[in-house]
């Protein structure tokens, strides 16, 4: 049932609108970019790393997409985290002023170090205290709780001054409220996916552990979509006593799968290692697939021996 509700909110289709949200906000910024100086330009730019980060996130689950390894990305957040760290270390030393949304930038920029990690190390409690906190960011951006405070002193600052965390137009309220939604969404779709599937890939079976044929009178080599092929052949009758399976299989091992409707490689990754970014070895198991132009009935290889 996770799984299933874990899907539905990546569906391709879920994904595109994120995308075209996502759009919007990264010409926005983008804009924003060009037009301003100093502190404000940098903010915006941290911003546009960020925003890049979740197109391709997205793009991935509605098409695809297998540019760049995680590793990249997360040493991409990485850099950017340590850059705004130190840049505030340096303000507070100086005692310079910066304000609030810095420390919400480098919350961003955390999130996405996590986001990027491999989600077979992924802490449900952590996945879903981002998702729950980037609903309340969404919540503050949208009914306009970030608003100048009189008064407050900006962290380093040596007096009394005003925190400007809303923006001035209320478009600008709107981008940042989708970019906290977008990111909420896909750490609660992505630990939803991960609660109810196996965290390592199914073995192999033996010619003797096959079950037996179903009494609904299935044909021979008829393959039946959405279950590896392995586990729909026949038993097969003879007096040869029954050979444990190997504790290692050779990296070339592989059962067969048959495309059903729905089927991603995405979904398939999720379903049977308990990481839907593992699509990568399905895709090298696979030379020549096209990962957008699967169709039922269609047979494919998923390796046991998974690429670190």
């Amino acid at each position: 049932m996770m799984m299933s509700l874990g899907s539905d909110l990546l569906s391709a289709r879920a994904s595109v609108i994120w995308i075209a949200a996502l759009c919007a906000v990264l010409v926005f910024h983008c804009s924003h970019l060009i037009h301003m100086r100093g502190e404000r330009c940098w903010h915006h730019s941290a911003h546009i790393v960020m925003l890049i980060g979740m197109l391709y996130m997205y793009a991935a689950v509605a098409f695809g997409f297998d540019w760049l390894p995680a590793q990249v990305w997360m040493i991409l957040y990485a850099a950017t985290s340590a850059a705004i760290i130190g840049w505030m270390l340096l303000q507070y030393i100086e005692r310079r002023a910066f304000g609030p949304l810095w420390i919400l930038a480098l919350v961003q920029q955390g999130a996405m170090i996590y986001m990027w990690m491999p989600m077979t190390v992924w802490v449900p409690r952590v996945s879903y205290a981002l998702a729950v906190y980037f609903g309340l960011e969404t919540m503050a951006w949208l009914t306009r709780a970030f608003k100048p405070w009189p008064g407050s002193a900006i962290i380093g600052a040596s007096g009394p001054v005003v925190i400007p965390l809303a923006h001035r137009s209320a478009f600008g309220n709107i981008c940042m409220t989708i970019m906290a939604a977008s990111m909420g969404y896909m750490f609660a779709g992505m630990q939803l996916m991960m609660m109810s599937v196996p965290q390592h890939p199914k073995p192999m079976l033996t010619q003797q552990q096959q079950p037996a044929p179903s009494q609904s009178g299935s044909r021979p080599g008829h393959s039946e979509p959405g279950v590896p092929v392995q586990a729909q052949a026949p038993k097969v009758a003879g007096n040869e006593p029954a050979r444990p399976a190997p504790d290692t299989l050779p990296s070339s091992a592989a059962e067969r799968y048959t495309i059903a409707s729905g089927d991603t490689l995405r979904r398939i990754a999720a379903r049977h290692y308990g990481n839907p970014r593992l699509r990568r070895s399905i895709m090298q198991a696979n030379p020549g697939l096209d990962p957008r132009r699967l169709h039922i009935g269609q047979v494919i290889s998923l390796p046991l021996a998974l690429s670190p």
